[in-house]
C-alpha cells in the first residue's frame, strides 16, 4: 500500500491529520493537500451515509420486531444509544458488524468498504480504540441479557454436567432364568439341578422423568439403543479453571464485576 492510500484509510478511520503526518513521515500540509486533491471527505461522507443507514435500518427493524413485546429489550436501547453516541457513523457501523460477526477484518470491510489487506490492519487497530471497545462490550452484554443468559447460567450448566449421573437416565438390574431346551423341558446340570442363568436388563427412563439438557446424543444401532451424556471430566476441568481464576482475583484484591442478574441469582441461591 502506498503512502497516499495508507493516509486516506487512516483519515477515514478517524485519525487526525497531524497524527497521520507523524505516522508516515510527511508534513501536515501535504496530508491536507492529498485530502483536498483526492476528495477524501466525499468518500467519508458517502461511507458515513451508508453506515448511518445501516444503524437506522437496524433500529427500525428492531422497533418493528419488538413493537408488541411487553418485556424491555436492552439491546434495542443500547443500539439507540449507540446511534446517538460521539462515535463516527463508520465506527458505529463497525461496532454493529463486529458484534454480529466477531471478525474485525470483515466488520471493517462491511463498514468502510475497504479491501481485505487494508481491513486486516485497520480492523485490529479499531479494536484498540477505548470508546469502540466500550461500545462493543456494552452491546454484547445487552444481547446476552436479552437472551436471558449470563455467566451464572453457564456455570450452573457446567455444574450440572459435572454432577450428571447415568443412573438418572436409566433403569437397570438383573434376574435369573431357568434354562430350557427346544422342547421347553428344564435343562439339568451334572448334579441334576436346574441350570440357572443370570441375565441383566437396561431401559431408558421416561422423557418426563429426566433432565434432557444433559443428554448429548441418543441413537439406536445394531446393539440396541445408546445414550451419551456430556463429558463430566471436561465440565469439571472447566469449572475448576473458572474457580481458580476467581480465587486468583480474590487473592490479588481485584474487584470481580458481576451483572445485576448474576448477582441476584447468586444471592437467591445463597439464601436457599
Amino acid at each position: 500500500m502506498d503512502l497516499k492510500e495508507q493516509a486516506k484509510q487512516d483519515y477515514l478511520a478517524g485519525m487526525k491529520i497531524k497524527d497521520i503526518a507523524q505516522k508516515i513521515g510527511k508534513s501536515a500540509s501535504t496530508i491536507r493537500s492529498w485530502k483536498s486533491r483526492y476528495k477524501w471527505d466525499e468518500v467519508s461522507d458517502r461511507v458515513a451515509k451508508n453506515a448511518t443507514k445501516s444503524v437506522a435500518t437496524k433500529r427500525n427493524k428492531n422497533a418493528t420486531q419488538h413493537k408488541n413485546v411487553a418485556t424491555s429489550q436492552k439491546a434495542d436501547r443500547v443500539i439507540d444509544e449507540l446511534a446517538d453516541s460521539d462515535l463516527t457513523d463508520k465506527q458505529k457501523a463497525f461496532v454493529m458488524e463486529f458484534v454480529r460477526l466477531s471478525n474485525a477484518t470483515q466488520a471493517y470491510i462491511n463498514a468502510y468498504g475497504s479491501t481485505y489487506n487494508i481491513a486486516r490492519v485497520n480492523g485490529s487497530r479499531m479494536l484498540t480504540n477505548a470508546n469502540i471497545q466500550k461500545a462493543i462490550a456494552t452491546l454484547r452484554k445487552a444481547k446476552m441479557h436479552d437472551l436471558a443468559i449470563d455467566t451464572f447460567d453457564l456455570i450452573q450448566d457446567l455444574a450440572k454436567e459435572a454432577r450428571a449421573d447415568i443412573g438418572n437416565f436409566l433403569d437397570f438390574g438383573n434376574y435369573d432364568v431357568i434354562e430350557t431346551d427346544i422342547d421347553n423341558d428344564v435343562q439339568l446340570d451334572i448334579n441334576d439341578e436346574p441350570i440357572v442363568s443370570h441375565r441383566s436388563w437396561v431401559q431408558f427412563k421416561d422423557q418426563d422423568k429426566v433432565d434432557t439438557s444433559l443428554i448429548k446424543n441418543i441413537s439406536v444401532g445394531k446393539d440396541g439403543p445408546k445414550i451419551e451424556l456430556f463429558d463430566r471430566d471436561k465440565a469439571r476441568k472447566q469449572l475448576l479453571d473458572y474457580l481458580v481464576q476467581i480465587e486468583t482475583v480474590s487473592n490479588s484484591n481485584q474487584q470481580v464485576v458481576l451483572s445485576d442478574s448474576t448477582r441476584e441469582r447468586m444471592e437467591k441461591n445463597g439464601k436457599d
